[in-house]
């Protein structure tokens, strides 16, 4: 068995990875900035060691990676507008918990494995798609910014021995599971949500940008593979997409399609003009290529966005079904 330490592990992918990660067994060491185990937690994570850390802090990291075999790290500011706002406190939050666990690192015993949440949105908003990992890189946010520096410390640090790490381009991440606390975070999440209340969906514009979304559970599968695989961790940056872009009208429509055939209730979709606040990033199109990825580590993407958006609101109404 297996000690993995999870940073952000009360957060949305880190609850998921909870869950994979307990079933299968492995010893788990889970950072949060609250102590106690999360509401809704698997039972048998609940035996898993919950550690409340400060991630800038070098001793703290020091401690954490004492004996573990693996470190996924999830946990970030998520915030794009905050990030735009406030860059050197951003900064503080993203970047500094890399150079702290890098300098953790060169005083441990042997080199941890490594593998970090990154985003493709790091090729900024023009990508010629589909994006892979020969793509130029192009931020144009500070979220991004600070994203890529945290990446060019790993390989750094990978590449004098210090640690073995991976950085994993996350597409757009959903399915059913903990709400993102951003609110401009999760928008597929947040449709189906409204929706399985019996909301109206707002569209944004004419609703043709695409995404590549990609689904929770094979985000999960993802992180798994990569750090119980050596070729994986040589500091390299891997995109993490199913390869199909859908634009955001057709997502809002099968959303609408999926409620009326599970409940039988229509669900509006109302369009109103883009806000003039939009950020740049969030007018691209994105489509992303996975297939270095799969060819080191075997992943391939299980949902297809129809599968995705039915398990959701499968196990959504099962939530509004149960007794209290």
């Amino acid at each position: 068995m297996s000690i993995v330490v999870i940073t952000g592990a009360r957060g949305y992918i880190g609850s998921a990875l909870v869950s994979r990660l307990a079933c299968e067994g492995h010893g788990l060491r889970l950072v949060s900035r609250s102590p106690g185990a999360p509401r809704g937690q698997p039972a048998v994570a609940v035996k898993a060691d919950h550690v409340v850390a400060d991630l800038r802090d070098e001793a703290a990291w020091s401690s954490l990676i004492d004996r573990a075999d693996a470190v996924i790290h999830l946990s970030s500011r998520t915030d794009l507008r905050a990030a735009e706002v406030d860059p050197a406190g951003d900064e503080d939050l993203n970047v500094e918990p890399m150079r702290a666990l890098v300098r953790a690192a060169e005083r441990a015993p042997k080199p941890p494995i490594v593998a970090f949440a990154s985003t493709v949105t790091i090729v900024g908003i023009n990508p010629c798609n589909p994006v892979d990992e020969q793509t130029p890189d192009d931020p144009c946010s500070v979220y991004d910014h600070h994203k890529l520096a945290c990446e060019r410390i790993l390989h750094e640090a990978t590449t004098r021995g210090a640690l073995r790490a991976c950085s994993l381009r996350l597409s757009n991440v959903y399915g059913y599971g903990r709400a993102s606390v951003n609110v401009n975070r999760g928008v597929l999440n947040d449709m189906m949500r409204q929706a399985a209340s019996g909301k109206s969906l707002t569209l944004f514009g004419k609703g043709a940008y695409l995404r590549d979304f990609t689904f929770i559970d094979d985000v999960s599968d993802a992180f798994c593979r990569a750090i119980a695989a050596p070729a994986v961790c040589d500091g390299s940056h891997y995109v993490v997409a199913t390869g199909r872009g859908h634009g955001l009208a057709e997502v809002f429509k099968l959303i609408a399609a999926e409620v009326l055939a599970q409940t039988g209730r229509r669900v509006e979709i109302r369009r109103v003009g883009e806000p003039a606040d939009l950020h740049p990033i969030e007018r691209r199109n994105f489509v992303g290529n996975a297939r270095l990825f799969s060819a080191r580590t075997g992943w391939q993407p299980r949902y297809d966005l129809i599968r995705g958006i039915r398990d959701y609101f499968a196990r959504a109404l099962a939530f509004q079904a149960a007794p209290p």
